[in-house]
């Protein structure tokens, strides 16, 4: 028998669903597992050494990781979590009693749909009349206030983004708009906002909130509880929306405009960020949301992507470090959980950790974009490729213009073998942003990839007028492809590669030329650089052909990777 009842609950095994009162509750696979446990023991206990044995056979895990897991459960579960009981130092058992609907055609429970508050999204406040230095205040207070609604249950909050008018909110699936203006003087600190139904234009509802200056979370967790409430579906508690109170007024400021820094992703404003909350944390060490912020920060600058302003091995422990303090403080904190995932699975190649802690912040903030394009991106790189688009999709739905997000889509497609698609994605990425380098660059490993050399010399040309450190140099390389041929001129764009650290890229492009051994001389160096993508590599599409290669499959054993591939 594949289906179960519990609860509100309905489970159906053999479909992988599970549906609370008719609405269908999305489950990461992990915790997915320990529920299929949980349900088919019927109430009996279900000892820590069982769930181990059946989620990790042939690996040894920490005990945290499968107390994450049981807590990423019980998240999606919500307001009904007590179904799973604790026994202590033991292991877990179903608190309800779990039946068998009756009939052959699946479940008889009454399928009764609760209303459902949408989806909202939060403007960019306006800042007239504040200086250019406080003008980080109209996107950090809106972006502090969709965090807040985002950690609360039956809504979907859409990233903070510029939106032209309700025409526009329609068109992404918008159901309700927050909008506000921030003013702020010596003694406080003041926003009116209005909550606007998208389908009719109508003003819901238009207050001014206004707290003293120490105040500043006060006062984004009151506008998070005016539109939380105005709402219908959208189950909120006290607790939902409680933020930390820093000790010093200065440190709350602090941290919303070293976030201001982080949106470009870009070296000096990346540098400025690490400083700004460095300096929220010396007015308040126990300040979570600083800690987090900065764990996202050394991630950025142990990025490849972002050429690496700090050594790997130096930013990559900070990273751990912060992350780890700030779930220490709040552990129900999303970001926090999302950096010591990255961590795990860019850093220390540890996946079922890594999973663990990114299921686990997609938990508490189904609606963080972040969360759901790390998760995707180690869904795909474990080849789990339907989870893997299902997370990017989701992703993409909630911010359709976010560049990363659609990049990283690419990526997700292209590993699942639909090249077409994933050139789609870039196309997408640039319409939103022309002439993004980056996005020219994946376009041109995909086509090569693909056999389209031609199209692909176009883009590696766009790429390398783009970068400032090759100035000059596309020129030469078209003169090469024209004069003596494709491959002296690839060879000359591999050597640029190989001279900026790009080895992944370059290990790549030495396959397109079928130079497999220097391709593995790069990928070792990338091993030994601890480079970002890596974890990709067992589902590359350019090194399929070398799956049977002795030095591949060293390289996969060192990345843990052996049993992905």
């Amino acid at each position: 028998m594949s289906v179960y009842a519990f609860g509100p609950f309905t489970l159906e095994a053999s479909e992988r669903r599970l549906t609370r009162d008719g609405r269908r509750v999305a489950v990461p696979g992990k915790a997915w597992q320990i529920l299929v446990m949980l349900v088919e023991a019927g109430g009996r206990l279900v000892s820590h050494e069982a769930l181990r044995a059946k989620l990790w056979s042939n690996t040894t895990v920490e005990d945290r990781t499968l107390t994450v897991h049981v807590s990423t459960l019980r998240k999606v579960l919500g307001a009904d979590a007590g179904v799973i009981e604790t026994v202590a130092r033991t292991g877990y058992r179903l608190a309800v009693p779990v039946r068998v609907p009756s009939g052959t055609g699946g479940p008889t429970l009454a399928a009764v749909a609760r209303p459902e508050a949408g989806k909202i999204a939060v403007t960019p406040f306006a800042t007239p009349g504040l200086a250019d230095a406080e003008t980080y205040l109209g996107v950090g207070i809106a972006d502090a206030v969709s965090t807040a609604l985002g950690t609360v249950p039956g809504l979907t909050v859409s990233p903070v983004q510029p939106l032209v008018d309700t025409g526009h909110a329609r068109s992404l699936g918008v159901e309700h708009l927050l909008e506000g203006t921030v003013q702020r003087s010596a003694e406080s600190l003041r926003v009116s906002a209005r909550l606007i139904e998208v389908a009719s234009g109508r003003t819901e509802w238009s207050e001014r909130f206004e707290q003293p200056e120490m105040n500043g979370a006060a006062l984004q967790d009151a506008i998070a509880v005016r539109v939380a409430m105005s709402l219908p579906g959208a189950s909120l508690a006290d607790q939902d929306v409680q933020s930390y109170r820093p000790r010093a007024a200065e440190a709350y400021f602090l941290q919303l405009e070293a976030r201001a820094h982080l949106k470009p992703f870009t070296r000096l404003p990346l540098i400025k960020a690490l400083t700004l909350f460095e300096q929220a944390l010396a007015l308040d060490p126990d300040y979570a949301m600083a800690h987090a912020g900065l764990a996202s920060t050394y991630l950025l600058m142990a990025s490849t992507a972002m050429l690496r302003p700090l050594q790997v091995d130096e930013a990559m422990p900070m990273a751990r470090r912060h992350a780890q303090r700030a779930i220490a403080i709040d552990e129900g904190l999303p970001e926090a959980w999302a950096a010591l995932g990255r961590v795990k699975m860019e850093y220390d190649w540890d996946w079922e950790g890594a999973e663990a802690d990114l299921a686990h912040a997609v938990a508490l903030n189904a609606s963080s974009v972040e969360a759901l394009g790390t998760y995707g991106q180690f869904l795909s790189a474990m080849g789990r490729h339907d989870e893997a688009i299902e997370a990017m999709e989701q992703a993409r739905r909630l911010d359709p213009r976010s560049v990363e997000t659609l990049q990283h889509l690419a990526i997700v497609y292209w590993m699942s073998g639909q090249g077409e698609r994933a050139l789609e994605a870039v196309d997408d990425s640039l319409k939103v942003l022309p002439g993004s380098p980056r996005a020219h660059y994946g376009r041109m490993l995909i086509l090569d990839q693909l056999g389209r050399r031609d199209e692909a010399m176009a883009e590696r040309l766009t790429t390398m007028r783009g970068l400032a450190i090759a100035e000059g140099l596309a020129e030469h390389v078209e003169g090469l492809a024209h004069g003596k041929g494709w491959r002296e001129a690839m060879e000359m764009w591999i050597g640029l590669l190989e001279r900026t650290n790009r080895w992944e890229g370059a290990a790549q492009q030495w396959m397109a030329v079928g130079e497999s051994s220097r391709a593995l001389d790069a990928l070792e160096h990338c091993v030994k650089a601890r480079t970002t993508y890596l974890c990709f590599t067992a589902q590359n599409p350019y090194f399929r052909s070398l799956h049977n290669d002795p030095r591949f499959q060293s390289i996969l054993k060192a990345l843990k990777l052996e049993s992905r591939s």
